[in-house]
């Protein structure tokens, strides 16, 4: 069986055994949905479901429980309002983070699990492209090399031919099959040409002679170069060439390979204590569950917690070492003679550095969200590109996504450095992205305790992995002088 269809059999079992346990947890599952609906006037998407499936089993295995009534108490499609008591972090966690606009989201499905990468290497050794090179890599890009550009093409860069002045003979490496030998040259490690050939195989050049045949057979004096390196660029007909065994050999081959690297969850403990007498007062005073409020709090701060942990990783990553580098600086101060409705504008530029300088370092990836503070979001929200999301249906707290920026999402967070930005790239897929975000449990509470001195206790509990891929694909920007 071929490789590209051994892996198109297993994503689909793969699929296909997400979509068991999204029919197995059909109930909760839609009161996600409808919670959402209500919440936030959308739906969830096919990976969402399936993650929201997968860490709902996690929940169950994680902690020895075969009931799933006891574990999650009762549920039903309709009971929104009862979503909203008992499985808040669900809601909260999986589809409503802002995590999930910054990282690939992917569920694991034991507390210790693997982030992978695609790694493609060159197969075929190819002029200046040794066996093995990389070629793309989730971690560094694409090669940067011209020869390495060149790779699929019948043409080989600068192929190795003699080490200093000297009379060298032998056969090229792509042979036979030469073909356009008057595009043939002789050049040093920089690509300049210090010899040419003719359509019939005369090479000649300061201090250099020889003829090459279309076989590829060569036999070439150098004087005059030193000790300096000479290499041969040259076209082949690729259906020709044949290797040391006779065989086919004219195609230059990619290795595919996944590597990974161990994420384990992190847990995220809370827990309540609070009296029965106060929780019954409150319920005859105003009608109030003291429980319920305290059970969607805690859901909202663990909620909190996690995505303010996963944007520390990220902004951390956006100033090390490995990051892209950092825009210019954006001078808030207007000049004299200008007008802030001219002047706002500037930031633009900013963003649109930050994005390129990106590009240069990954050579495949562009921001496409901004994590801001609230000085930044206040410039951004003044510029007639930016498309403001509704105020919502509930209190924003924490980080929130404001809208869109030229089609980057804007995450505003009043945690992060008022005058400080992210721009980053979220990936497209598992394979390849910049950051992952990793669930595990989505919740476990366990049954509320009363003890004997008449104070209640419920307990929770989520767990989640997180892991930077390539720091790369992120870097941090600064404004100044706003309002000054």
């Amino acid at each position: 069986m071929l490789t590209k269809e051994i892996l198109e059999a297993r994503v689909k079992t793969v699929y296909e055994q997400q979509d068991k346990l999204v029919s197995a947890w059909k109930p909760f599952i839609g009161a996600v949905d409808k919670y959402l609906q209500k919440t936030a006037d959308r739906e969830m998407n096919v990976h969402e479901k399936r993650n929201v499936a997968q860490c709902l089993e996690n929940a169950v295995l994680d902690s020895g429980l075969r009931s799933r009534a006891r574990l999650f108490e009762a549920t039903t499609e309709d009971n929104i309002a009862f979503l909203g008591v008992q499985l808040p972090v669900i809601a909260a966690l999986l589809p409503s983070l802002v995590l999930n606009d910054i990282a690939v989201v992917q569920a694991l499905d034991r507390r210790i699990g693997g982030v992978f990468y695609l790694d493609v290497k060159h197969a075929s050794a190819k002029g200046l492209v040794d066996a093995d090179d990389t070629m793309i890599s989730s971690k560094t890009g694409h090669v940067t090399s011209e020869s390495g550009r060149r790779y699929g093409m019948a043409m080989v860069d600068r192929e190795l031919m003699a080490a200093g002045d000297g009379n060298v003979t032998g056969t090229v490496a792509y042979n036979p099959g030469l073909i356009q030998l008057d595009q043939l040259t002789l050049v040093n490690l920089a690509g300049t040409v210090v010899a040419t050939c003719s359509s019939t195989g005369v090479i000649t050049g300061t201090g250099v002679t020889g003829t090459i045949t279309a076989a590829g057979v060569y036999d070439i004096t150098i004087g005059g170069l030193g000790s300096v390196n000479t290499y041969m660029t040259y076209f082949y007909q690729y259906d020709l060439p044949t290797d040391a065994n006779g065989e086919r050999d004219g195609v230059p081959q990619v290795d595919i390979s996944v590597t990974q690297e161990t994420v384990t969850a992190i847990d995220f403990p809370l827990r309540s204590i609070y009296s029965l007498g106060a929780s019954l007062d409150l319920q005859k005073a105003h009608g109030i569950n003291l429980e319920s409020e305290i059970t969607k709090y805690l859901g909202g701060e663990i909620k909190f917690t996690i995505d303010q942990y996963g944007l520390g990783l990220v902004d951390a990553a956006a100033v090390s070492d490995d990051a892209a580098d950092a825009p210019t600086d954006w001078d808030g101060q207007v000049q004299s003679g200008q007008e802030w409705l001219w002047k706002k504008h500037e930031i633009m530029d900013r963003f649109e550095e930050a994005s390129n300088n990106i590009f240069e370092k990954t050579k495949r990836a562009v921001g496409t969200f901004i994590h801001c503070g609230n000085n930044v979001a206040r410039v951004i929200k003044q510029l007639p590109d930016f498309k403001a999301l509704g105020a919502g249906k509930t209190v924003p707290t924490g980080p929130i996504k404001i809208g869109e920026l030229n089609g980057r999402t804007i995450i505003q967070n009043p945690f992060k450095s008022t005058n400080k930005y992210t721009m980053g790239y979220r990936g497209d897929q598992y394979l390849m992205a910049g950051f992952v975000y990793a669930p595990y449990i989505p919740l476990f509470a366990t049954p509320t305790l009363i003890t004997s001195d008449l104070m209640a206790q419920k307990g929770f509990l989520s767990a989640a992995g997180f892991k930077v891929i390539n720091a790369g694909m992120f870097n941090e920007g600064t404004i100044t002088n706003l309002g000054v």
